[in-house]
């Protein structure tokens, strides 16, 4: 074979290797992208549990005040129509 031809073959295969490193190295990166937001909506998700959680407490206070509200404007009216 001639020259020309060994160094198409060369230059052929030398630009599959580059490609393929290319394709592997662009993979590993966009699979560590993919791990590091996982994990941050994780840590993201267990904050809004939490912050339920405060929340539904919150809520079940408030409840309560407004009952006690409730019943403490009672007595007054009992009061007022009493005296």
């Amino acid at each position: 074979m001639s020259n020309e031809i060994w160094i198409a073959i060369i230059g052929g295969i030398a630009s599959l290797c580059g490609s393929i490193i290319g394709v592997v190295g662009s993979a590993k990166l966009l699979t560590y992208r993919i791990t590091q937001l996982e994990e941050k909506m994780k840590k993201q998700c267990e904050n809004c549990s939490v912050m339920d959680g405060r929340v539904d407490r919150l809520e079940a206070r408030q409840d309560v005040m407004e009952e006690k509200i409730k019943v403490a404007n009672h007595r007054i009216e009992n009061l007022e129509k009493k005296g």
